[in-house]
């Protein structure tokens, strides 16, 4: 009943009313803030001062935070039991989908951090089958990359296959250029400048700046990639799922 009455607040007009409401409701929502009329299907609603959702969003989640003078901009798509927090001065501009599945398919928790004056900018794509987490004073710039945190290997015959997830971590001061994509379980650290059209399948390290790298075949099996992972185990999944180490 909470999140259905949070739904039609998020749809009135006038922002002091919607406040208001809101805050009877029991979430923790600053009068210095402001919200547009947007969906919000959410569990826990925590606005601080200055900070502000704009018009036609669907937010649709477990838990929004919102750090003073952050932002959610216009036409976002977050989808999911997961929860999203936003740090001081960072924001989600437009157009971007963030989404996660519902259980058997999805187990445990995951969350979308974003560290103070971290932006995403527009038309990006994040799988929050894990979580994504971004220091500070970072940048997901241009549109169209890519955050996946589950993939598959699939036997060399037959119907075997293996849903592997892992965690994005993503340190401060990252720049990330237009259409990179992101593979489960990589870390970036500090100072990292990624070229446009990279794909990320492995840690970066050394501060500096990364392109992509040509095509390359690596010999591999199913049960190599088995014996390099840890099986998820006790949530009663719908697929066999592992993570990385």
């Amino acid at each position: 009943m909470k999140k259905a009455l949070t739904m039609l607040c998020g749809l009135l007009p006038l922002n002091p009313v919607k406040i208001f409401l809101l805050r009877a409701l029991g979430h923790s929502i600053s009068y210095k803030s402001h919200i547009g009329i947007s969906v919000l299907y959410v569990d826990k609603l925590e606005l601080r001062k200055h900070s502000r959702i704009k018009h036609l969003n669907f937010l649709k989640m477990k838990k929004l935070v919102l750090g003073e003078e952050s932002f959610i901009g216009n036409y976002n798509i977050i989808k999911g039991p997961m929860e999203v927090s936003l740090a001081d001065k960072a924001g989600i501009s437009k157009q971007n989908k963030i989404r996660r599945s519902y259980a058997p398919i999805s187990y445990g928790r995951a969350v979308l951090q974003l560290g103070q004056n971290t932006i995403i900018v527009s038309k990006h794509f994040l799988d929050l089958t894990k979580s994504i987490y971004v220091g500070d004073n970072s940048i997901i710039a241009g549109i169209g990359s890519q955050f996946w945190t589950h993939g598959y290997y699939h036997a060399a015959q037959g119907k075997d296959r293996i849903r592997i997830d892992g965690d994005i971590h993503i340190g401060n001061n990252v720049y990330i250029g237009s259409g990179c994509i992101f593979n489960p379980g990589v870390k970036v650290s500090d100072a990292i400048h990624i070229g446009a059209g990279s794909v990320i399948s492995k840690n970066l390290v050394d501060k500096g700046m990364y392109v992509s790298q040509g095509l390359r075949y690596i010999e591999n099996s199913i049960e190599a990639i088995k014996s390099k992972l840890t099986k998820v185990e006790g949530f009663d999944l719908i697929e066999q799922v592992y993570t990385k180490k």
